[in-house]
């Protein structure tokens, strides 16, 4: 598939996953390696910038047991213990959950895509009809982006144009 230049690319990009779990046991290996690694880096940015104490555990899908803390996770568990857990997780989960309608939210994230798309696909059309446009009303474009010959044809048209006016002006008088 060639890119704007011409040259063929060599890879497809970021492409668009769907979000369902995956069946190949090598691929979802190789995607939780990655996206543990991702999910990491993010908890120890956001450790940074924010100033937070932050733990993640993970189990990966042969159940080897991955973890990250700032400053570590036994203090962040700690003092989670302490402290006991916030207003929001002592609620009932079953309301929690049924308030918030996933395949609602998922239904019209893919809507607000698709549109996304929709409008993306019209920007395009209307700029190559404008480009079209330009091309075929050249008289229309600034004199300095001019050819000669577009130059040539606009001088007669204009003379052509002043010769009607005064043909015009004799007839009326």
């Amino acid at each position: 598939m060639p890119d704007l230049n011409g040259v063929a690319k060599k890879t497809k990009g970021r492409q668009k996953i769907e979000m369902k779990k995956m069946r190949n046991e090598s691929n979802l290996q190789v995607t939780f390696s990655k996206r543990c690694t991702g999910v990491f880096k993010k908890a120890s940015e956001l450790a940074t910038l924010c100033g937070v104490d932050v733990a993640v555990i993970m189990f990966s899908p042969d159940n080897q047991v991955f973890s990250f803390g700032s400053p570590s996770v036994d203090s962040v568990v700690q003092r989670y213990k302490t402290q006991g857990p916030p207003p929001l997780l002592t609620l009932d989960l079953n309301k929690v959950h049924s308030t918030v309608d996933e395949v609602e939210l998922h239904t019209h994230l893919h809507c607000l895509s698709n549109q996304i798309a929709i409008e993306k696909k019209r920007t395009k059309d209307l700029n190559h009809l404008a480009k079209a446009a330009e091309d075929q009303f050249w008289w229309a474009r600034p004199i300095e982006s001019m050819t000669d010959s577009q130059l040539d044809k606009y001088k007669k048209m204009l003379e052509d144009f002043k010769r009607q006016l005064k043909e015009k002006r004799g007839n009326l008088n």
